[in-house]
């Protein structure tokens, strides 16, 4: 059983008005179902949804920070928090805090809805304690372990991997074993899902086996990992999660064809 994804839900005292905040200044396109028995409108913008609903009393927003003392309202996660503050200041939206680094190494701005809410937009700075890096990506992958059978034919989740890019975001995927040798290896369908993002540059990669030790990728992975960029041989790979060692695809591949 996996979570995939959340949406923010906000009531509104005046759904139409929010809805054109968010679409005029803060970019996000509308799809409204305003006839159906609980009418709402979502909000699309890259891979974000917010959800708006109509206060049937009319009543304010109440902001966290206001109801609890401290707390934002959502937290978007972007890898281009300063043009988006460009675009959004240019648009007249407040910026409540400039972007900056949080004390828990988070690199993010702060903005203002015509309600009230704060809206963080943001991303972890990993590379701030490489040890904190390997324990999440380790921690990533190994949640993602569920060996099952699909069908006769097909078995999935029996090795997990996650990497994260030089942008610092983070990918993942599993094994997936097929009769015919159709099948991928979990770091494979890791790099499939950054490569969808529009991402190609790998820093660290980790993959988990099913007891929950860390494996070497296989030749068809390196080769795979090594065609992906120029710079492919720096690329981390974890050993041993107890003692951090790690290797580089380069000393994995040390005589590689394509560098000739």
């Amino acid at each position: 059983m996996n979570l995939y994804s959340s949406h923010c839900v906000f009531p509104v005292p005046d759904i139409e008005k929010t809805a054109r905040f968010y679409n005029e200044k803060l970019g996000f396109r509308r799809v409204d179902y305003l006839s159906a028995n609980e009418p709402h409108i979502c909000l699309y913008r890259d891979a974000i949804e917010v959800i708006l609903t109509q206060s049937k009393n009319g009543q304010a927003v109440i902001p966290n920070r206001v109801l609890y003392g401290y707390g934002e309202d959502a937290y978007f996660i972007s890898d281009t928090q300063q043009e988006l503050e460009q675009e959004f200041e240019a648009n007249g939206v407040e910026i409540v805090e400039r972007l900056h680094m949080t004390d828990y190494h988070n690199l993010e701005f702060i903005i203002a809805d015509n309600d009230g809410r704060h809206l963080i937009f943001g991303m972890k700075n990993w590379k701030e304690s490489e040890d904190t890096v390997w324990e999440e990506l380790y921690t990533r992958a190994k949640a993602l372990l569920n060996p099952r059978k699909l069908s006769s034919l097909m078995e999935a989740g029996g090795v997990a991997a996650a990497l994260i890019t030089d942008k610092g975001n983070i990918y993942t995927g599993v094994c997936i074993d097929t009769a015919s040798s159709m099948g991928m290896c979990a770091e494979r369908n890791a790099m499939a899902n950054m490569i969808t993002n529009g991402e190609s540059k790998i820093s660290k990669l980790v993959a988990v086996m099913e007891d929950g030790s860390v494996g070497s990728p296989c030749g068809v992975c390196r080769e795979f990992m090594m065609q992906l960029h120029k710079d492919s041989k720096d690329i981390e790979i974890l050993v041993d999660y107890d003692t951090k060692k790690t290797i580089t695809l380069g000393e994995l591949l040390p005589d590689w064809w394509g560098s000739k």
